[in-house]
């Protein structure tokens, strides 16, 4: 009787385990030390929010600074604490030293004063507090259309330029 209940509980131990990722889309020998899915990282200064960023996998592998977000992210700025802007991306990276982000795929960042711009990759610099794409770029506005390449702005919007513009824009500018 009690080699039956001993196969019981082997058999029962071995039928709970099972496999928590698929370790085969990783580079060979680099397998993470943290995965996290559906998560919220809220980063703050001065014990004001900064960013918020909403990772659909989020995984850490050891030895780096970097958190790497795959299958969809969205992060959303603020300044002195109110909200001022947010991007979304097919995927990206957080770097956990230096609080900057890369967000690559399908970039759309749209900020609380009316401006909506598209490109394939952006950078924000923490220390500056900067966003900046050296690719292609599109900006909307409710009476503005430019296109350019290299790009560079504050999260909200209110102070950037956009070289090698071209498109339209309905604005008096002070000589």
């Amino acid at each position: 009787m009690k080699h039956i209940a001993y196969i019981f509980c082997a058999v029962l131990l071995l039928s709970s385990c099972t496999k928590t990722g698929d370790y085969g889309t990783y580079t060979k020998g680099r397998v993470p030390d943290q995965e996290i899915w559906n998560t919220t990282v809220t980063v703050t200064r001065s014990g004001k929010i900064t960013t918020k960023i909403y990772a659909s996998h989020l995984i850490k592998y050891p030895n780096t600074k970097d958190m790497y977000i795959r299958d969809g992210m969205r992060i959303d700025f603020y300044k002195d604490g109110e909200h001022t802007s947010y991007l979304t991306a097919d995927s990206g990276m957080v770097n956990d030293k230096k609080e900057n982000i890369i967000a690559i795929g399908n970039v759309v960042m749209v900020s609380d004063s009316g401006f909506t711009a598209y490109t394939d990759s952006l950078f924000w610099i923490n220390d500056s507090n900067k966003v900046y794409t050296n690719g292609k770029i599109q900006i909307f506005s409710k009476n503005d259309t430019l296109y350019g390449t290299d790009f560079v702005s504050d999260p909200k919007f209110e102070n950037w330029t956009i070289f090698n513009p071209l498109g339209k824009i309905y604005r008096e500018f002070d000589d």
